[in-house]
């Protein structure tokens, strides 16, 4: 499984989970990957950390971690900021840059699994920072809207 985060405009480097994807190895990406990325990019700006509520993602131990580096600005389930569960049409990983790695996929037909890895790391890694942002930017149109609709359906009125 791949994992990808964006901060700054940036996506961070893709993180591929050898085994499954509990608690304990999510801590370790967290620790490992994700925090010293943030760190390193982290100059003037408080950033916010955003998941969807997945049980690994959600447990104590990541949830503790996650308050201690970003104080309050968590948004996930069993924060302060609450998230749904799963919302794939709210995570603008999940509506746009997925989508666009996967018409990528298609398009070039890997053949092997390094094959794979190496188109999705190529295209993180080129990923043009101003749709980056743009990205960011409609995620919170698309909450908004969301709230608007009481939780239900609202993509007819981007």
């Amino acid at each position: 499984m791949a994992w990808v985060g964006v901060v700054d405009g940036k996506c961070l480097p893709v993180h591929w989970f050898t085994g499954s994807v509990n608690s304990d190895a999510y801590l370790e990406m967290l620790q490992t990957v994700v925090w010293p990325a943030v760190k390193a990019r982290a100059t003037r700006h408080q950033y916010w950390f955003q998941q969807d509520g997945a049980p690994p993602h959600v447990t104590a131990p990541v949830m503790d971690f996650l308050h201690s580096k970003f104080g309050g600005r968590v948004i996930s389930r069993n924060s302060e900021h609450r998230w749904p569960p799963y919302s794939p049409d709210l995570s603008c990983l999940d509506f746009c840059f997925w989508s666009l790695v996967t018409a990528q996929i298609v398009r070039s037909e890997p053949q092997t699994l390094a094959q794979l890895k190496e188109l999705v790391e190529d295209f993180a890694r080129n990923m043009d920072e101003e749709q980056l942002r743009k990205m960011a930017r409609h995620t919170r149109r698309r909450a908004e809207l969301c709230r608007s609709e009481g939780g239900g359906h609202f993509e007819h009125l981007l």
